[in-house]
């Protein structure tokens, strides 16, 4: 490699979601000897970069665009509500133009993009290059963020509790993507426990979960997946990173929470427990969810595909 000119993948050091680092280390499959660069600042990078540029994008649209010694390759990108306004502002614009074809994570970012005649393509995500696995699986199955995160946590619980067959009480094992502790670690630390819930989803017999960044790693890796769609019809915007997503997903349930809207009428019925009266409406999900043997191998034509936009570009 030119060492004048640097790899670079993308990495968000303030996340508390371990999701984010997934797709940090499917980058970092994917390129050789490549830097980590905040993705809420390269605007910053001063140095030439060739930079792989996936994920959700962003907190701070005020340091958008990237510097000009960056050269992004647009892959599995998905602009957010968030910070739409800036990355859709005519300078925006005029960069994505510049960098063409952009690679959409989902259908939301595509149209956003077409909108402003703005060649692109859906590429789903970068997590559906994760190498399958092929060795032996346990008896584990896990529950990772079944529900929301947004939810009070005696809420979750119980809705989550209503979810599981009687026979299915006491074999889950619940999982989370969500920690405060990975403001405390090293950019290495945090990629080893990446590769280590990897680890243990490609061994579990069936994992359920409501996280994409849960679900579509496991579709790369083989393993049986139920997505869980339970809160997120409350907010439109926490929407927007489905489209052409949840389509890879084996199998996809929907669940409509009593009380689960945003309205000031439905929050008071779920602070008072109220909503408790109605979890009789919650029924639990079907055995046979649990004796899933394999998952549809949909996402191969795509998983290659944004491996070879990805050799392509570093070559």
């Amino acid at each position: 490699m030119n060492t004048s000119l640097q790899h670079g993948i993308v990495y968000y050091p303030k996340s508390k979601n371990r999701g984010d680092d997934i797709q940090s280390y499917a980058a970092l499959l994917l390129t050789e000897d490549a830097v980590l660069c905040d993705r809420e600042h390269l605007n910053d990078i001063d140095k030439p970069t060739k930079l792989l540029c996936n994920g959700w994008f962003m907190t701070n649209g005020a340091n958008w665009p990237p510097n000009h010694k960056v050269n992004p390759l647009f892959l599995s990108f998905h602009i957010s509500s968030k910070s739409q306004r800036e990355l859709t502002s005519p300078s925006s614009i005029a960069y994505f133009k510049q960098h063409q074809p952009i690679g959409c994570r989902d259908t939301h970012t595509l149209k956003l993009l077409q909108e402003h005649n703005i060649s692109s393509f859906l590429s789903g995500c970068l997590t559906l290059t994760l190498p399958k696995y092929t060795g032996k699986r346990g008896d584990d199955i896990l529950f990772v963020d079944v529900m929301r995160t947004n939810y009070k946590s005696s809420y979750r619980k119980a809705m989550v509790s209503r979810m599981i067959p009687k026979k299915f009480k006491n074999k889950i094992e619940f999982v989370t993507h969500f920690s405060e502790d990975m403001k405390s670690q090293n950019s290495q630390e945090r990629l080893n426990e990446a590769k280590f819930l990897l680890d243990r989803y490609k061994k579990s017999r069936v994992v359920f979960t409501s996280l994409i960044h849960c679900a579509l790693p496991c579709i790369a890796l083989g393993t049986p997946v139920v997505f869980i769609d339970a809160g997120f019809n409350n907010n439109q915007a926490k929407r927007d990173r489905f489209g052409g997503v949840i389509d890879l997903f084996p199998v996809h349930l929907h669940i409509d929470l009593p009380f689960g809207k945003r309205t000031f009428l439905n929050k008071l019925a779920r602070r008072s427990g109220f909503y408790r009266l109605f979890l009789h409406k919650i029924k639990p999900i079907d055995e046979s969810l649990f004796n899933l043997k394999e998952t549809k191998p949909t996402h191969i034509k795509m998983a290659k595909n944004l491996k070879k936009c990805v050799r392509n570009f570093f070559s």
